[in-house]
């Protein structure tokens, strides 16, 4: 399995694509949908589906524009359906000059725990605390933590939906889950859940959030 990483928009949110024997997932395609087909197309795989870590505006921004061109379906939390197209929800609304984002897709339910999406087999975490339905993903051997685990650091909880004791309960989570994973999260550089636990201050002290 290939990940490649693509930062997209103003903000640079990690667009994934996860691509195996041809296949691809599209992880958090936040803006630049135009590119970011440019892009799939040359790798020359099908895409099965778009998949989302939460529903802020620069983790779904180009949702319809790949969900038109492959004709494949949005999966997510359905806790956030609704932040789609209500830009006060999806925080498109909460920065000044940003456009205000309301997306036309009609999103199928990203279930709790293991299941097959296309060809790939998913184990989807909820992991609160930044918004209401952020999810971490695990593919194999990898996790997309969206905004809830970045490289050294965590997500905001100051948005709408966020919630610093939420946070702290995802954040132990990660912190008890057996096993290392490669990162990948929804802003900056990869990173592995072993250097997380032993380097990132706000899971040695979770306190500080």
């Amino acid at each position: 399995m290939q990940v490649i990483c693509q930062p997209v928009g103003p903000v640079e949110a990690n667009c994934y694509i996860v691509l195996d024997n041809h296949k691809a997932l599209v992880i958090d395609p936040g803006a630049d949908g135009k590119n970011l087909i440019e892009m799939i197309k040359a790798l020359n795989a099908e895409v099965q589906a778009v998949v989302l870590t939460h529903a802020h505006f620069d983790h779904m921004g180009a949702v319809d524009d790949l969900i038109d061109e492959f004709k494949v379906d949005v999966y997510m939390n359905p806790a956030e359906f609704d932040f789609l197209s209500q830009p006060a929800k999806n925080s498109s609304s909460a920065f000044f000059g940003m456009p205000h984002v309301k997306l036309n897709a009609k999103p199928l339910p990203l279930k709790e725990g293991e299941q097959k999406i296309g060809d790939f087999t998913l184990t989807a975490y909820s992991a609160p605390g930044h918004s209401i339905g952020s999810t971490i993903l695990k593919i194999q051997d990898c996790l997309f933590t969206g905004d809830v685990l970045f490289n050294q650091s965590i997500g905001r909880t100051d948005l709408a939906t966020g919630n610093a004791d939420q946070m702290k309960e995802s954040l132990e989570f990660l912190r008890n889950l057996p096993g290392n994973y490669e990162v990948y999260p929804g802003h900056g550089p990869a990173t592995t859940l072993d250097q997380e636990r032993n380097n990132n201050p706000y899971l040695i002290f979770p306190n500080m959030i």
